[in-house]
């Protein structure tokens, strides 16, 4: 048994009420515990052996974890326990969506949308759906555009202190598939130049794109529509202080409540600038660590959405800024980073690996790549239905303590799940989220009560949420009363 919960530890100063029930309660799991299969020790004996399930002494069933330790198991504790159970209410969800608004957003996708009014479209959706009744959103854009530097630029002095001047280029061949944009030959496949893009007048009368820009090409056949290069962007233009990404451009809100003013807000944006992700993140990461110092009942997380890989500022590489993202998932308050990619096909399979290795590190899993031959709009929809249903599943709140101005026992509270079809199970507690069992997992406070803190969260670990998110008609209970039953590390 952990040494927390050994005979003589101090514990949180209980209200009569808990005190009653804790003299009326004696409960040990070390000695109820008869050994799993293929263990040993009796009645009274150690957890030791080699078995997985293991019986108390009042019939109920004990999970093992395969070396004959106790993680919890059916009906909590011995028939002297007392037990007050609660529904456990999960903790409100506040996401602040981090929208990628570079130049690149204007492309097409199949439906005939730009990516950006797909988008668009997709988070007012979700914003007025009333499944997302209660949960807090907030937004901000990346990048963000300095005042009073030119929009466009014809060369470097143009731009001043904020330059130099870039031009738009693309690989040059006659696969459509590889005509991605670059920075080099280097960026291209072999043989193939990146080259000038430009602009010129179909038969319409209506700009479009083409390359190589030069004046000695023509459009459509015609020689009076030559392919006229198109202007440049000052690099320097963007903003990459992170100061700048953690004042949202709307505040977290919760919904309905909170839709017209983040509805307005998408209505009014438009694309412009390149990709300063790195810069944009760690703002964003640490506005959310305010909120959640702020409201330390509510989950907080990041949505990056975006088009394309870092192309400036730093962080610029991708190992840097998914460290940005374990470090928040790892500290405290934690905070997760979702992440939603909108990619052309050429550009996808290597979207997914980079943009997978943010949401790992974030503690997502995977990140939701939309190829623009989708439906785009749908496809972002179906992406935030299921971070919401991440988002929400597996953190919750801790009782209150009783009206009559009692504390809470932090070492004899319990959490238990009930299966939509089965018999309650006791799911077992480990000291911090670094603790939790890989093959069985556990719960967790916010903070370690040993070292006096308050706790104000019960989080699941991800083995037992995946359990709990394939049963969303099961439910999760708090029951307090009884000696907290741990998973030995």
């Amino acid at each position: 048994m952990s040494s927390r919960h050994a005979s003589g530890t101090t514990r949180i100063a209980a209200a009569a009420w808990i005190g009653a029930i804790a003299s009326a309660c004696s409960f040990d799991p070390a000695a109820h515990v008869r050994g799993g299969a293929g263990g040993n020790g009796g009645d009274s004996g150690p957890r030791t052996g080699n078995g997985g399930t293991g019986v108390r002494v009042d019939g109920s069933a004990l999970y093992g974890d395969g070396a004959g330790r106790v993680i919890g198991g059916g009906p909590l504790g011995d028939a002297a326990c007392a037990v007050q159970t609660q529904r456990a209410e999960q903790l409100p969800l506040d996401l602040y969506v981090l929208m990628d608004t570079s130049g690149s957003m204007d492309e097409m996708t199949a439906t005939g949308q730009t990516k950006w009014d797909a988008v668009r479209m997709a988070l007012t959706a979700f914003l007025d759906d009333q499944q997302s009744a209660g949960i807090g959103v907030g937004l901000q854009y990346f990048p963000l555009i300095k005042p009073n530097v030119p929009d466009q630029c014809a060369n470097t002095a143009a731009c001043g202190a904020n330059g130099p001047c870039q031009f738009l280029q693309v690989c040059n061949s006659p696969n459509p598939a590889n005509q991605t944009t670059c920075n080099g030959n280097a960026d291209c496949p072999a043989g193939v130049a990146c080259v000038r893009v430009g602009a010129c007048l179909d038969p319409t009368g209506t700009a479009v794109a083409c390359f190589p820009a030069g004046a000695n090409f023509v459009c459509n056949g015609n020689p009076l529509d030559p392919c006229v290069p198109l202007a440049g962007t000052c690099l320097g233009r963007d903003i990459c202080d992170a100061a700048a990404y953690a004042t949202p451009a709307v505040e977290v809100a919760t919904l309905p409540g909170a839709a017209p003013a983040l509805v307005a807000s998408l209505s009014t944006h438009m694309p412009d600038g390149l990709t300063p992700t790195g810069a944009a993140l760690s703002g964003a990461i640490a506005h959310a660590q305010a909120l959640a110092r702020a409201n330390p009942t509510h989950r907080v997380a990041v949505l990056l959405a975006t088009d394309g890989l870092p192309s400036e500022c730093t962080p610029l590489d991708i190992g840097g800024i998914s460290t940005l993202a374990s470090v928040a998932a790892g500290a405290t308050p934690a905070i997760s980073t979702f992440v939603i990619g909108v990619f052309a096909p050429a550009e996808a399979t290597d979207a997914q690996t980079n943009l997978d290795a943010i949401a790992a590190a974030g503690g997502t899993g995977r990140a939701f790549v939309i190829n623009t031959t989708q439906n785009v709009s749908q496809a972002f929809v179906s992406a935030l239905n299921a971070i919401r249903v991440m988002g929400l599943s597996c953190e919750y709140k801790i009782p209150a303590p009783p009206s009559d101005g009692g504390t809470l026992d932090y070492f004899r509270i319990n959490v238990a799940f009930t299966p939509s079809s089965g018999q309650q199970v006791t799911i077992g507690n480990v000291r911090n989220k670094a603790a939790c069992n890989p093959t069985m997992g556990g719960w967790y406070y916010d903070v370690d009560p040993t070292t006096g803190a308050v706790p104000s969260t019960i989080s699941i670990c991800e083995p037992t949420c995946s359990q709990l998110r394939g049963d969303p008609a099961g439910r999760v209970d708090v029951l307090l009363g009884c000696q907290t039953e741990t998973i030995i590390p």
